[in-house]
């Protein structure tokens, strides 16, 4: 499958703009410039999911929950946060190494959160 980049251009800027909000008018340009970093940095995480053999627009959707979840105005210009954040849940739904009965307990807590969450939405569907 190919990344839809304008998808995930779209997913970036949406985080930029949660991120860069003010009580004042933020320039556009601002807003891109933070956008076009995010989007280097989602872009990198796409190529490893490929390698991985999956489907490298799952970034985008990863983009779109942080966005939902942690884009927030203090972050401002900082990436640092959305890399370190992103390469985690890339890290959950697209596993670079072998899993471990040792963290058994840790993926049952992350199904039991996405359980949750879901029903969320699932009681009005």
């Amino acid at each position: 499958m190919r990344l839809n980049r304008d998808e995930l251009k779209d997913a970036c800027y949406g985080v930029a703009t949660n991120t860069m909000w003010d009580l004042r008018p933020v320039d556009v340009d601002e807003i891109q410039a933070v956008a076009d970093q995010f989007f280097r940095i989602a872009e990198q995480q796409a190529q490893f999911v490929s390698e991985q053999g999956r489907d490298p627009n799952l970034v985008v959707r990863a983009v779109r929950y942080l966005n939902h979840a942690h884009a927030i105005p203090p972050m401002r210009a900082d990436t640092r946060w959305f890399d370190d954040m992103l390469q985690v849940v890339i890290e959950l739904a697209c596993p670079d190494g072998a899993g471990s009965l040792e963290l058994e307990r840790f993926y049952r807590d992350i199904e039991e959160g996405i359980a949750i969450s879901r029903s969320d939405y699932e009681a009005v569907a």
